[in-house]
């Protein structure tokens, strides 16, 4: 069979393609090449949408003279400082990575991301592994310690978004088994172990009890908890109408992880009250001990933040120490992950001192839980942990 020969003109057309596609290649490759020169660089600054610092130049002159550099290059630490650089300051960066989260979402990967979009434009975290071997770790531990300490015990196991808005979910989507887990919870325990999911599920009112841009939950979920927990601990809860709410916008870590940069900020509410004026609250960070009045620090509040959560309650810290004039009396040791942050607010109204303990941020130049047990005459223990704390590594052996 004889063969059709190519013209020379095809040649030459597929030629001039080629030639074509390889100078827009390396015009594309110039031009971001001079824009990263000459665009301006804020290194060390934090990207607000993702909430990062961005990366510092990978190499200074003082490298050089002290010989940092040489060690750098021998160590293999200086490509890794190139790569970190470039992508912190490659230009358009932002663009790209919303480009990338929503093709996948088109694509049908969105499922397999650590953040998914759902229904109304609510981000869900992913479901938290059911650990048994972890949950019973940390639950032993908690258990232990207030059997020591002579304390009566509650926990309050938070449900995730993913199964109090189920409805609302991707029609792809991980497993979210956190009744598995809240049970098996309330199995291995003789501790008070308050039903929070169904009292979620059970909710008619029109208030989010999520944040459609972040794990946690708002305060309203908060508040709904609260009420759930007052008649667990006998406590008489404040009324919704006591409360004044303040609203600011705001995006969530879920937003920043997801680059779904697409989707509508929330509203972060402060619900203030007229006793918040007499409370004062100490907290410690490292060894700096600090004290505020009132509940919030409202410098976390302006435009220019983008983690407004960290608002409740002077954000994350070892230990924070809050006292009420007004209150009856009680003393009560409240070990938390965030989620606890926007909750102690209202219990802070009922108790005379709440001694609030953030494991995550405890270390060796802290006092030991049972020593502040006894300093603050504590009775009672509460636990407020997300699914995906109990389940998790959460370093629960400071809990001594």
């Amino acid at each position: 069979m004889e063969s059709t020969p190519v013209k020379n003109g095809s040649k030459r057309s597929f030629a001039s393609a080629e030639l074509t596609l390889t100078l827009i290649f390396l015009l594309f490759i110039g031009v971001f090449f001079v824009l990263l020169l000459v665009l301006p660089k804020h290194v060390g600054e934090l990207s607000g949408r993702e909430r990062t610092v961005l990366a510092d130049y990978p190499v200074k002159a003082s490298d050089f003279a002290d010989g940092t550099f040489a060690r750098d290059v021998i160590r293999g630490d200086f490509s890794e400082n190139v790569d970190d650089f470039l992508e912190s300051h490659f230009p358009g960066r932002q663009f790209f990575l919303a480009l990338n989260s929503y093709a996948k979402r088109f694509t049908g990967q969105n499922a397999t991301e650590s953040i998914t979009l759902g229904r109304g434009g609510r981000l869900f975290t992913a479901p938290a592994v059911f650990d048994e071997a972890n949950i019973t770790a940390n639950v032993d531990k908690i258990s232990a310690f207030a059997a020591e300490n002579g304390l009566s015990v509650c926990m309050a196991i938070v449900p995730s978004a993913g199964s109090v808005y189920a409805e609302e979910l991707p029609l792809v989507h991980g497993d979210y088994r956190d009744d598995d887990i809240i049970e098996f919870v309330q199995g291995s325990t003789d501790a008070v172990v308050p039903d929070i999911l169904s009292c979620m599920r059970s909710y008619h009112g029109d208030a989010n009890l999520y944040y459609r841009t972040d794990h946690h939950w708002t305060m309203s979920g908060a508040y709904e908890c609260y009420l759930l927990l007052c008649s667990e601990m006998g406590l008489d809860p404040v009324d919704r109408d006591e409360f004044e709410a303040n609203g600011y916008e705001f995006f969530g870590t879920s937003y920043s992880t997801s680059a779904l940069f697409l989707t509508e900020s929330d509203t972060l509410e402060i619900w203030e009250h007229p006793d918040y004026d007499n409370i004062t609250v100490t907290v410690t960070s490292g060894a700096e001990e600090t004290t505020h009045t009132g509940m919030f620090d409202y410098g976390k509040l302006t435009p220019k933040e983008y983690d407004k959560y960290a608002a409740y309650l002077y954000s994350n810290n070892g230990i924070t120490v809050i006292d009420n004039p007004n209150g009856n009396g009680e003393s009560v040791m409240v070990v938390k992950d965030s989620f606890g942050n926007s909750l102690v607010p209202l219990l802070a109204l009922n108790y005379s001192r709440i001694i609030m303990l953030d494991l995550r941020y405890y270390g060796a130049n802290h006092p030991l839980p049972s020593e502040l047990v006894a300093e603050y005459d504590v009775t009672k223990l509460l636990v407020v942990f997300g699914v995906d704390t109990i389940t998790s590594g959460y370093p629960i052996n400071y809990l001594r």
